[in-house]
């Protein structure tokens, strides 16, 4: 590798993460490992039967023939060679918004797809270690290039762009790729990465598909590193044709990217779904939740809700109209309306579709998304509430539910986790997959916790 002085951003990221061994993780970086595999492990399981999970496991293996492979499928009974599985569990995990937020987007739907597609031969330990390596790597990539809402603000979908290089990552160190071609696996991804927000239109499939392939990109990159095709080592920074200069142009923050590298693991600043719906949604639920307990009031008194925000909260979440699941789960009217009237947001809220029951329109009806706020980046509107005996309620919430700062606790990780795998795997098996992942510094070999993934 370069000299110090002149190693580029993805050399000094694989000059760290090539090295870095289990040890050197900290307690509580290891306790976050486990706790986003359940969730996402659980998301992936729940979301092996979708319909979009359905039709990417159909055309890939009408592109592999009768080709087989020895990765396993959560939830499902196929398997597949390694990138493909890697695309479908990944789309699986993304599939019902249920999966992680922070990173780059969704850090757990791409990284732990590719790293568990690696899987036969693979100690519990360099697991842990090669999902902390990608967790780490796709939100400094995205902190490089501006920050997640500087970057998606340009209509790029950074699960997608971003997410592509934890995958490589976490697969490089499930590789056990020195540092040579661990920076060849980044630079292989980077010049192949990308996922646009066009399908926030039409509410189209592809949203859950970006997290998938970015798993599949960079695992795939991986394996060509591995096998000794090199890539572009400046291909974050170089001035023209960089990740930075064309994906982020004229907000990347280049320095952001190696920042206390090796001290603080990124990891930590991803958080998990209490509510099966768009993150940017999540605190202004909670403060309708509050008010509702504070009140006692019922959906029935409910005369007016405000989301308070700016343009962007407009464009992305101003729907009063919804015609399938995303378009719902991007709702700020149909959110608030169903969370009125039940008291929750999971999943049961929002598939099968409750837009065509009366008070569900009503509600929607008499809720606005004004933009009259001044929002910084990682801040969310508060929510004005207006009932029908004239009083007026306005609550901002910092830290929704589920954000590092206010974590799940492992009983309500449990609960989510249990709530998912049970219907799918059944609870004997859901039981023994919660106790292997509790204990995952112990296995051998990590076709033990795969095997129990499989229906």
């Amino acid at each position: 590798m370069a000299a110090a002085s002149t190693a580029t951003l993805t050399e000094w990221l694989a000059e760290f993460w090539s090295a870095a061994r289990y040890e050197d993780l900290p307690p509580e970086t290891i306790r976050l490992a486990k706790r986003f595999l359940l969730d996402t492990l659980a998301a992936g399981i729940a979301g092996a039967g979708t319909d979009v999970a359905a039709i990417v496991l159909r055309a890939v293996q009408r592109s592999l023939g009768t080709q087989a492979g020895a990765s396993v499928l959560w939830g499902q009974s196929a398997t597949l060679p390694a990138p493909q599985a890697a695309l479908v569990n990944g789309t699986a995990s993304h599939a019902l918004e249920l999966d992680d937020f922070g990173g780059c987007g969704h850090s757990g739907a791409v990284v732990i797809p590719a790293v568990c597609a690696l899987a036969p031969g693979l100690t519990g330990k360099e697991a842990l270690t090669a999902i902390v390596a990608g967790y780490d790597v796709a939100q400094r990539v995205t902190e490089g290039a501006g920050g997640y809402r500087a970057h998606n603000d340009l209509g790029w979908h950074s699960s997608g762009t971003c997410g592509s290089f934890g995958a490589a990552a976490g697969a490089a160190k499930a590789l056990k790729l020195d540092r040579e071609r661990f920076a060849d696996a980044l630079g292989i991804a980077g010049t192949f990465t990308g996922g646009i927000w066009a399908f926030l239109a039409d509410g189209a499939m592809t949203k859950r598909f970006h997290p998938g392939k970015a798993a599949e990109t960079g695992l795939s990159a991986a394996l060509l590193a591995d096998e000794g095709m090199t890539g572009p080592r400046q291909v974050l920074e170089v001035e023209w044709g960089g990740f930075f200069s064309t994906y982020a142009r004229g907000i990347a923050t280049p320095e952001a990217t190696l920042k206390d590298l090796g001290r603080d693991f990124r990891i930590a600043r991803s958080g998990m779904k209490p509510y099966a719906c768009c993150r940017g949604l999540h605190a202004t639920l909670d403060a309708l939740f509050e008010v509702m307990r504070e009140t006692g009031a019922k959906s029935t008194a409910i005369a007016q809700m405000i989301v308070h925000g700016n343009e962007q909260n407009r464009l992305q979440f101003d729907r009063p109209r919804v015609g399938n699941l995303l378009d719902a789960q991007f709702s700020f009217q149909y959110a608030l309306a169903v969370g009125a009237m039940s008291g929750r947001a999971t999943l049961d809220q929002f598939t099968p579709s409750r837009h065509k029951e009366a008070e569900v329109q009503r509600l929607m009806s008499v809720t606005e998304v004004v933009a009259d706020r001044e929002m910084k980046a990682g801040t969310y509107p508060p929510l004005e509430i207006r009932l029908s005996d004239g009083r007026s309620i306005e609550r901002h919430i910092a830290f929704a539910k589920g954000a590092p700062e206010n974590p799940l606790s492992d009983e309500e990780l449990r609960h989510k986790a249990v709530s998912q795998i049970e219907p799918v795997l059944g609870a004997e098996r859901c039981g023994r997959l919660l106790e292997c992942i509790a204990s995952l510094e112990d296995v051998r070999d990590m076709t033990e916790l795969t095997r129990l993934l499989a229906a």
